[in-house]
């Protein structure tokens, strides 16, 4: 039976070490954020080839269009009027047979001018392969960062950047923003270019600024079908449009309809905001805007505007005229809002 190992956590004190530590013959850089990733090569590039010229001692390869005997020949080749040779391979898999007992041998007899470094999204502990590379060299995780770790790395990159995040202004910047480095780096970036240097920016500015992400588009979804108001609805509409498939509205009814289906049972149960957040696992600013959202809804026209909505699904699957989708979901926000205010009944 193969050994378990268990997996280096994703940390910036582990970023802080590589940097800190002797350099090493052979990385492995385990995960699939890509941003996290290139800031350890970052590291690891300025510690073996140091801030002169890398033409010729720092070598790239893809995966899927080298092999390991290039690779390995690479990687025994003296540098070139330096130190140390650098070689990244990236998009690294589990190599077959042949390729497989070239690594090894080298894993067994590295050498020491040169630094080889892995970047594999998924590394496999149950093979021999990887149980032998990852004995061999320093790992370290690649992940998106989560927590407190997310958020320290938060404020660190705002001040970086010339600004300060309150702790709910990073709170709300990763409910509205899909966890990932780069999203959240582009986001902060954003940030930095509106604000004034030395700005403490909280909610308002994070919701001013970051407001186009499809986290946004949801509350003000909920808010304009909350309020019956069409027109800011239709608006919404017609924007997601501009850049997304109608199947992303659709998506985005659904998840608002659940998320409005459960803060109604809970609240009819005598509960509030605190435990909206506790059951669906969101900010507490979420669920106060979620509470506010559904005190005016019937249950019954949740139910309604859920069927309708899987009517409309269907209908927008068994075609792929985007303007024929347009102007169903627009029919369909219509009738909603008719439903909503009693001026037409629901069939």
């Amino acid at each position: 039976m193969a050994r378990s190992r268990k997996k280096p956590k994703s940390s910036l004190a582990a970023l802080s070490n590589v940097q800190n530590a002797p350099t090493q013959p052979i990385y492995l850089l385990e995960g699939e954020d890509s941003f996290l990733r290139d800031a350890y090569l970052r590291v690891i590039r300025l510690k073996v080839l140091g801030d002169g010229p890398d033409d010729f001692n720092h070598d790239r390869f893809d995966w899927a269009e080298a092999g390991a005997p290039t690779i390995i020949t690479t990687a025994q080749t003296m540098p070139f009027m330096a130190e140390k040779r650098l070689i990244e391979i990236l998009n690294f898999t589990r190599p077959g047979e042949k390729d497989e007992s070239i690594f090894l041998s080298y894993l067994d007899h590295p050498s020491a001018s040169t630094a080889l470094v892995f970047c594999v999204e998924n590394v496999d502990m149950r093979t021999t392969f990887f149980q032998r590379l990852s004995k061999a060299s320093l790992v370290c995780r690649v992940d998106t960062l989560e927590g407190e770790e997310l958020k320290k790395w938060l404020h660190g990159r705002a001040v970086e950047l010339g600004f300060e995040l309150r702790p709910e202004a990073a709170d709300m910047l990763v409910a509205m923003v899909k966890p990932s480095m780069m999203r959240l780096s582009t986001e902060l970036e954003k940030i930095a270019s509106y604000v004034m240097p030395g700005t403490l920016a909280g909610e308002e500015e994070i919701r001013e600024i970051v407001g186009h992400s499809k986290e946004e588009l949801l509350y003000k979804l909920g808010d304009s079908l909350s309020q019956g108001s069409l027109g800011g609805t239709l608006v919404l509409l017609r924007r997601m449009m501009e850049t997304e498939h109608p199947v992303m509205f659709i998506g985005l009814l659904r998840n608002l309809i659940r998320r409005w289906t459960i803060s109604k049972a809970l609240l009819r149960s005598g509960r509030g905001a605190q435990e909206i957040s506790q059951v669906l696992g969101l900010q507490p600013f979420v669920a106060r805007r979620l509470e506010s959202q559904v005190r005016g809804l019937r249950s019954a026209y949740l139910r309604e505007l859920y069927g309708k909505l899987l009517q409309v699904d269907r209908k927008l699957k068994r075609t792929s005229d985007m303007k024929v989708a347009r102007q169903t979901l627009e029919l369909f926000l219509v009738d909603v809002r008719s439903s909503r205010s009693g001026t037409h009944k629901v069939v």
